[in-house]
């Protein structure tokens, strides 16, 4: 991807992680970079199956994409015009900045998350070589340097557990070469989270330099991934009146859990928009439901499992409390203001990102 301007052009190569939450921000990134005056060059890559395809293959590409993470060298030195910039996800730092850094290609971070998670993502080996971490099963709650005292129930289960794991694993590798990388780009937007961004960069959370964090989102969908059928529907409803529900990609929930979610967002009397998803799924549970509500619902696959089930009622009531909250309406208006005009002409991603662009042309 060639920056096109009458100064020096900037060739950009981005390389995400396995995951819907990955691969579509690096998605919407490349995209963003289209708007920004830039030449497209497509690379064919041919893909080789897995000898042994699994249900879940997340964690098996997940590895083999870090262990093949050196045949990079080859693949980036022999591109013409040569890159002046590699942008990483950030569960790849720990395998490829050793990469980039012997070829002196400077590389940068896109961080999927939210400024507040990289706070957590940066401070973490610090965290799990604390006394407190001994501590996490009497507490409801965990001190993290550079945040207020953030609840348990948000931090994921498998970074406070004991022993070893493969997300706790990857936290410590790549939050320590974190560091290392020429910048950190983050899918959030300043006026959303003003504090953590003016947290990292102030260089609170490490004790060595950190480079500049600089938010670029949220980036924008592509017109690909907008449906026809569904936005069809949307328009014909009251304005604010459909509530959108998803788990994410990998969140499975048991055929117990999808019942009494079905149940209790019938039972709430509210409009929405459901996906699920058809592993350790019985897509038959929810033909009923598409009748009922009259849209039918996107289907994906992948997911964690759930141990608890919430029941109809308790959701119900629940969906009924949000949907009715002025006040809620009115700060989620605000903030979906603030997010448009952040990517806006004129706006902080918007000029972040030209920023950035404008620093890799001198690379």
């Amino acid at each position: 991807m060639s920056s096109s301007s009458d100064r020096k052009l900037a060739h950009v190569a981005l390389l995400p992680s396995a995951g819907m939450g990955h691969l579509t921000p690096f998605l919407r990134l490349a995209a963003s970079l289209t708007l920004q005056n830039v030449n497209i060059k497509h690379q064919q890559f041919h893909l080789l199956p897995l000898d042994n395809p699994l249900e879940d293959p997340f964690f098996e590409h997940f590895r083999l994409i870090k262990e093949s993470s050196h045949l990079l060298s080859p693949l980036l030195s022999a591109l013409s015009p040569p890159l002046s910039v590699f942008i990483t996800d950030m569960s790849l730092v720990s395998a490829v900045i050793p990469i980039t850094e012997a070829i002196s290609l400077p590389n940068y971070v896109l961080f999927t998350s939210s400024a507040k998670m990289l706070t957590l993502f940066l401070s973490y080996p610090t965290l799990a070589e604390s006394k407190a971490m001994d501590e996490l099963d009497e507490m409801d709650v965990v001190r993290i340097r550079g945040l207020e005292l953030v609840p348990k129930s948000l931090i994921p289960p498998p970074l406070l557990k004991k022993g070893n794991n493969i997300l706790k694993t990857c936290f410590l590798e790549d939050s320590k070469k974190v560091a290392e990388s020429s910048g950190i780009l983050v899918n959030t937007f300043e006026s959303f989270e003003q504090e953590s961004l003016r947290t990292l960069n102030d260089c609170q959370i490490l004790l060595k330099r950190l480079p500049s964090v600089v938010a670029i989102g949220p980036l924008p969908p592509c017109d690909f991934e907008k449906g026809q059928l569904q936005l069809t529907w949307l328009h014909d409803q009251p304005a604010g009146s459909v509530m959108y529900v998803s788990f994410g990609s990998r969140t499975a929930l048991s055929r117990e859990q999808v019942r009494e979610l079905g149940e209790g967002l019938v039972r709430s009397g509210r409009r929405f928009v459901w996906v699920v998803k058809d592993k350790k799924v019985d897509t038959e549970d929810n033909e009923g439901l598409e009748e009922r509500i009259g849209l039918g619902t996107w289907v994906k696959s992948w997911g964690w499992g759930q141990e608890t089930v919430v029941n109809r009622a308790e959701i119900a009531e629940k969906i009924r409390e949000i949907m009715g909250n002025e006040s809620l309406r009115i700060q989620a208006l605000s903030i979906k203001e603030e997010a448009r005009k952040a990517v806006g002409a004129g706006g902080s991603s918007n000029k972040g990102l030209s920023e950035l662009i404008n620093i890799w042309r001198k690379f």
